[in-house]
């Protein structure tokens, strides 16, 4: 494996004793990133050393993340998409039976996620995992031995956020049903311990985002469609005239209309493009409310201890206040709770 890199003598020396100083991490930057990109040999002997050597110094974790978050999201084709073959490249690589090894490839993944425009739903849902199994069980997670158990920390609230929230997350800045499912179990696991005071309005957030975010999750163009458009640009106008005639449009109109004007790739049916807008805002006002099959989603992850807790109740008093329509059977336990 190692002779396949571009660095053999460096990766074999390094293999040989076992272990990684801030020496070693010098030569490494230094070569690797000399011609200005991470090859999948270099990426493969980036985790290959992080495997066999015990002994690193702190700063590897630093050029570990920069390194392989430079592989799988700025050096993609096209930039910033992550296909299904290198999430599971990455996912090979960084997970044990299941499970995340440790922090640093927590950090990996939740630095990939976040700057991505598009990632397979899986490595969003590792990080809440690993955060979930840490919380929970940290005596057996490969991630955060020797944490107090059984309590959500503001550390986790941070990464809960960050994973849910990512450009590249399962449903990119809305919550999908299974990172909500995730939360739930969390929070049911948890609803008598004195979590971080910031959890409550996550996990509130959180859950009425799925349930009630008006919009559906945005529909991120194929890699194929976003590099048909690179390179449209690229042949047509570059860089700085169409940002030029951005700022031309956005001047003479609203944003919105200044967008549907800039008819940046060719597409001149205006009339088409405002019935599809139309179209959009009429699902986004109707996404707002909470159908059954929602209601009933919410009411059995409720009653699964037969009791309602202080955050879910703060969910409920959120939906009530917020929601323009909830199914009748939301309704119900509205008039049971007081609200």
């Amino acid at each position: 494996m190692s002779d396949a890199a571009a660095h053999p003598d460096i990766i074999a020396d390094i293999e040989a004793k076992g272990s990684i100083t801030a020496d070693d991490v010098l030569a490494l930057r230094q070569n690797i990133f000399q011609d200005g990109a991470v090859s999948r040999a270099e990426a493969e002997a980036i985790f290959h050393l992080d495997h066999c050597c015990e002994d690193k110094v702190p700063i590897w974790r630093e050029f570990y993340v920069d390194s392989l978050t430079d592989y799988f999201v700025w050096k993609s084709d096209p930039v910033k998409y992550v296909s299904d073959e290198a999430a599971e490249f990455l996912i090979g690589q960084v997970t044990h039976d299941g499970k995340i090894d440790g922090v640093t490839e927590l950090v990996l993944l939740v630095n990939i996620v976040h700057w991505s425009v598009s990632c397979p739903d899986a490595l969003a849902t590792l990080v809440l995992q690993a955060v979930k199994d840490s919380v929970l069980e940290p005596d057996t997670a490969l991630y955060g031995h020797g944490r107090n158990a059984g309590v959500v920390t503001g550390a986790d609230v941070l990464l809960v956020r960050r994973a849910i929230y990512a450009g590249g997350g399962g449903g990119g800045y809305t919550v999908t049903r299974q990172e909500a499912d995730v939360i739930l179990d969390l929070n049911n696991a948890t609803s008598a311990a004195d979590n971080h005071e910031s959890w409550r309005d996550l996990f509130v957030q959180a859950t009425a985002n799925y349930l009630m975010f008006p919009r559906s999750a945005p529909v991120v163009e194929s890699a194929e469609e976003y590099k048909r458009r690179e390179d449209w640009l690229e042949e047509r106008r570059g860089v700085g005239r169409l940002l030029l005639e951005t700022g031309q449009n956005l001047a003479r109109f609203n944003i919105a209309e200044g967008w549907r004007a800039m008819d940046l790739f060719g597409s001149k049916d205006a009339a088409a493009q405002k019935a599809k807008d139309d179209a959009a805002m009429r699902e986004a006002l109707a996404r707002e409310s909470i159908d059954e099959e929602e209601a009933r989603w919410l009411l059995g992850r409720i009653a699964e201890d037969g009791v309602i807790h202080e955050n879910e109740r703060a969910l409920l008093q959120f939906i009530c206040d917020n929601s323009p329509n909830v199914h009748p059977l939301l309704k119900a336990l509205f008039d049971e709770t007081g609200m």
